[in-house]
């Protein structure tokens, strides 16, 4: 077997949340784009979710499938079978409604009793669908702060993964505990770092999906990470909504759709024949790393 200090770990996550969805001045809670309509809609998200899903079976990839707990209740009330669909992955949760915390967009910081029934019910509402222990957390827009993390930690999750870590000489890609809001959760950092022009690259693939980057600059950034980081965990994510529509929820033509596709499968394909990583869960990872730290 392989020690987990001798390989980088991958995970990769989907933030199952509205199509096209925007934080709104005035209210908590997210809405769909145009947030105008006031509506709510995840029918680009079912598709792309059962898209994604079916390629990472193909190349028998177990991810971490962090659902808003709204979005999980609408797509189960069409007819989606999520906990089957689901089930070679870990169930982890991103928020009851998107809810705005800090209030960066409403202009309404939520308060301490509101942020804990929002949380809470949203964990409530994902262990009654998939029948599961919630372990992970990751908050919308990845924004915490102390009140937020607090809840978390009181409501039994064992880890976050809402921050962004850079990734220079000096990063381990290891979880590390949120000292910073005087809690000792642990965090599963998403990684932030340049590419080979030196531009800024986030893990998120959204990039890919507007046009602005290709499946080769996060290969790339793999790469690099595996020189840098052994034993540590580098967390790539996605919006299954993305893989169908844009940011303004604009439907992709058939062409684009295409090519957001072959991106992915080429990025799944890719990951699957590096040597030295596994592509593992992030309940996987941090149980793996607890125990690295024992022996």
């Amino acid at each position: 077997m392989t020690k987990i200090d001798d390989i980088l770990s991958v995970a990769i996550s989907l933030d199952i949340d509205p199509d096209a969805n925007s934080a709104v001045r005035g209210r908590h809670d997210a809405l769909s784009s145009p947030v105008e309509s006031g509506k709510i809609n995840v029918d680009a998200c079912k598709m792309g979710l059962q898209k994604i899903l079916a390629l990472l079976n193909i190349y028998d990839i177990d991810a971490t499938l962090f659902y808003e707990a709204r979005t999980a209740r609408m797509l189960v009330e069409d007819g989606i079978d999520l906990p089957r669909l689901s089930e070679r992955h870990e169930i982890a949760c991103h928020s009851l409604k998107h809810e705005d915390f800090l209030g960066k967009v409403s202009g309404m910081p939520m308060k301490k009793e509101a942020i804990e029934e929002a949380i809470t019910k949203a964990k409530d509402i994902l262990e009654n669908i998939f029948e599961r222990d919630i372990k992970g957390f990751r908050a919308p827009y990845t924004r915490i702060n102390q009140a937020v993390v607090k809840t978390i930690e009181q409501a039994g999750f064992h880890y976050d993964s809402s921050e962004t870590v850079a990734v220079d000489a000096e990063w381990t890609g290891n979880p590390f505990s949120l000292e910073m809001f005087n809690s000792r959760l642990l965090e599963l950092a998403l990684p932030s770092l340049p590419d080979t022009r030196g531009r800024r690259m986030s893990s998120y693939l959204w990039a890919i999906f507007e046009g602005r980057r290709v499946s080769g600059d996060y290969i790339d950034a793999v790469l690099r990470a595996k020189n840098i980081a052994k034993g540590g965990l580098f967390i790539f994510s996605l919006h299954p909504w993305h893989v169908y529509v844009d940011c303004r929820g604009n439907p992709f033509t058939a062409e684009q759709l295409q090519k957001n596709l072959e991106n992915l499968e080429t990025i799944f394909s890719q990951l699957k024949q590096m040597r030295d990583i596994q592509i593992l869960r992030q309940d996987e990872y941090i149980e793996n790393w607890l125990v690295s730290q024992v022996v």
